[in-house]
């Protein structure tokens, strides 16, 4: 969903993040040894921002700062598909660019 209002500076928005994330699970079906990886869960970011420039600058920052980093309890979160380029949205003003930003969690 799209913020209602954001804030702006000289009329344009200052650049934000929204978190869309899922409840962890597990595969439907893994081997008995458990040697599979595990997939178990999503989350998706998605950037926006005034310009396409400040919405690419800030989402190479979130895959950055998220792409496989450890996490307390095992597992990482792994920059994946689908790969959406930069979109721009003139149905809410004011108007801004954004891009989401898909990440898979995996663990061992």
């Amino acid at each position: 969903m799209v913020p209602g209002s954001v804030p702006t500076t000289g009329g344009y928005i200052k650049p934000y993040l929204a978190v869309w994330s899922q409840p962890l699970r597990e595969h439907f079906e893994q081997p008995l040894d458990y040697s599979m990886q595990e997939t178990a869960g999503n989350l998706t970011i998605t950037v926006a921002g005034a310009t396409v420039g400040t919405v690419r600058n800030l989402a190479q920052e979130v895959v950055r700062k998220l792409n496989r980093v450890p996490v307390p309890g095992g597992g990482e979160y792994r920059h994946s598909e689908p790969h959406i380029p930069i979109q721009h949205d003139d149905q809410v003003s004011p108007t801004r660019f954004y891009m989401p930003v898909a990440f898979e969690f995996q663990q061992p």
